[in-house]
């Protein structure tokens, strides 16, 4: 049920003055946060693995819907094994209003990971609601967390405490999930060839029964060239057959741009929501000439009829259900999607072949640009870390060599598959090979939470065998033979050219300030350019005007005091 919005206001003004009241505690006790009393001297600690002191433990993850029962199948488990008694969190992670409640009243658990995000890492801390995680700790007590941040560069530096040399403010979760290009795109094979126009490679299906023998791949793009005269016949050289002037090229949607633009406005070197050096200055990756150029390209496509007129008034929900009618050539695809993992049944494009026998898919690499550019924007702009667990003020040193222990293993220790699926063969089925494909929770049991627990204590971290158990064979085969090549990477990710990954400037204050409003700009000019109300030419100077008068000159005069992305990933 929806909180009113008496209720949500009253609940953000207790937020504000408990917040407040806090800082200003914490402020007038002692401007070292070292000094808490919860945080003594570390000798004496337990080895690892000494679990002789019982210790109560409230707990809770990245995935804490508030449905988890008390006494739940892992709860148990994770009882016995680390001699512990675990206090459930009933709270939905995911709303933001109960986030909101739960900050307010200062009764946190001892660890979380917020999916609806209430405040920064840094601002937590500030404001006494989290403690810092020393490294030395960390080394001790999570050998294998440790170990993640040794191979991913620069992981030690990131979410240091201010005025701390080796203490976190976070901890962070491995994005494995995402060692891949996301997208690509993806094209009407039988269309292709009714209409006699060749694949440009050798290809080949991805699988052979379920529909994914109609779905092909080849690892060799079309160049935007080749892409407009495929859009062109698909919307005029009637490749359904009917006798009607009722099909289109591509079908984009009004929101989630990085999904459907993301090859495309790579074709260009660009990707949205990062930085490059054009001219040889640092600018936003909207308000370049780069950006400029795929934008006159896009309402080009639209004046000429090659886009679905109303792509502006559907979101991408209703574009998958409009993509299913059968009157779209063109569209972008993630592996998964087209891999037919579980979690992506009913999306497009892949929806259309479980519909109708007679079509087929054509994926390849994504497209080439004037420049020879090919590629999209990485999921993270440095490395692949991200998101943040963190842990409660209140939580003493003890506690806390425990919870490192227990976050650890359950996150990455693959004896821990358990925590998730349960014992496989008796709560869960392997969807193919078994060890190489996704594992399902079998109807009978909760897939989250309930009385069996699963994911109920878990972070969201992903190392490449974690990620495996949600991906389907015919995926992980795509991701293999291109998506995840290393080379492919290396070639076809664009990074933002500076990043403040260690927030040594302003940034994050100052995108959090103005990220509102320069969306808007942004998705207001970019709407209105591919839809023809305006003349992109006439109107890009005052556009661009307008983005750095609304505080992106000062995000950008930020970012320019950043590291470049190459430097932080080639420190040792």
């Amino acid at each position: 049920m929806q909180i009113r919005f008496k209720v949500l206001f009253s609940t953000l003004l207790a937020v504000s003055l408990v917040l407040g009241a806090v800082g200003c505690s914490q402020k007038d006790s002692s401007d070292d946060k070292s000094a808490s009393p919860t945080q003594g001297d570390k000798a004496g600690l337990p080895a690892p693995g000494d679990y002789s002191k019982k210790l109560d433990l409230k707990l809770s993850g990245s995935f804490t819907r508030g449905k988890v029962e008390d006494g739940n199948w892992v709860q148990k488990k994770l009882e016995e094994k680390y001699n512990i008694k675990i206090g459930n969190v009933k709270v939905d992670t995911f709303n933001k209003d109960q986030v909101q409640l739960m900050v307010a009243s200062g009764d946190l658990p001892d660890t979380f990971s917020f999916t609806a995000q209430s405040l920064s890492a840094l601002e937590f801390y500030e404001n006494g609601l989290t403690r810092t995680v020393p490294k030395e700790m960390l080394k001790k007590y999570a050998p294998l967390y440790s170990k993640m941040l040794d191979e991913n560069v620069p992981g030690w530096d990131m979410n240091i405490a201010p005025g701390k040399k080796d203490e976190y403010l976070a901890l962070v979760g491995y994005q494995g999930h995402t060692k891949n290009l996301i997208w690509a795109p993806t094209f009407r094979l039988d269309w292709l060839e009714k209409l006699g126009i060749k694949p440009p490679g050798d290809i080949k299906p991805i699988g052979t029964s379920g529909g994914l023998e109609r779905i092909y791949f080849t690892d060799k793009a079309y160049t935007l060239e080749q892409t407009e005269e495929i859009l062109k016949a698909f919307t005029q050289k009637d490749p359904d057959g009917n006798g009607k002037n009722d099909t289109y090229g591509m079908l984009p949607f009004n929101n989630a741009f990085t999904s459907w633009g993301s090859t495309l406005l790579g074709a260009y070197g660009v990707a949205s929501g990062y930085n490059l050096e054009e001219n040889g200055k640092l600018t936003g990756a909207e308000i370049s000439n780069k950006y400029k150029e795929f934008l006159k390209m896009m309402a080009r496509w639209n004046k000429e009829g090659l886009i679905d007129p109303e792509w502006t008034t559907i979101d991408v929900n209703k574009s998958w259900e409009k993509f299913k009618l059968g009157k779209t050539g063109y569209y972008p695809a993630q592996p998964a999607y087209v891999g037919m993992d579980a979690w992506t049944k009913g999306r497009a494009p892949a929806n259309i072949v479980e519909k109708d026998p007679a079509v087929k898919l054509l994926v390849t690499a994504p497209e080439i640009g004037p420049n020879g550019q090919q590629g999209e924007g990485a999921f993270t702009p440095v490395n692949r870390l991200g998101d943040a667990f963190y842990i409660s003020k209140k939580v003493t040193d003890e506690q806390l060599a425990r919870i490192l222990q227990i976050f650890d293993y359950i996150n990455f220790d693959d004896d821990s598959r358990w925590t998730l699926y349960g014992d496989v063969g008796t709560h869960s089925t392997w969807q193919g090979t078994p060890e190489k494909s996704e594992i399902k929770v079998k109807p009978e049991y909760p897939e989250n939470e309930g009385n069996m627990g699963f994911w109920a204590y878990n972070f969201r971290s992903y190392d490449d065998r974690r990620a495996s158990y949600q991906t389907s064979e015919a995926t992980t085969k795509l991701k293999n033979d291109f998506f995840g090549k290393q080379d492919v990477l290396k070639k076809m990710e664009i990074r933002p050219f500076k990043w403040d990954l260690m927030n040594q400037t302003k940034y994050a204050d100052l995108n959090k300030q103005y990220k509102g409003q320069l969306d808007t700009i942004v998705n207001e000019f970019r709407l209105k350019a591919i839809a023809g109300q305006i003349d992109i030419d006439k109107e890009w100077d005052r556009y661009v005007q307008n983005y750095l008068n609304s505080g992106g000159k000062e995000i950008l005069a930020e970012l320019d005091k950043a590291p470049k992305v190459t430097d932080l990933l080639s420190k040792k």
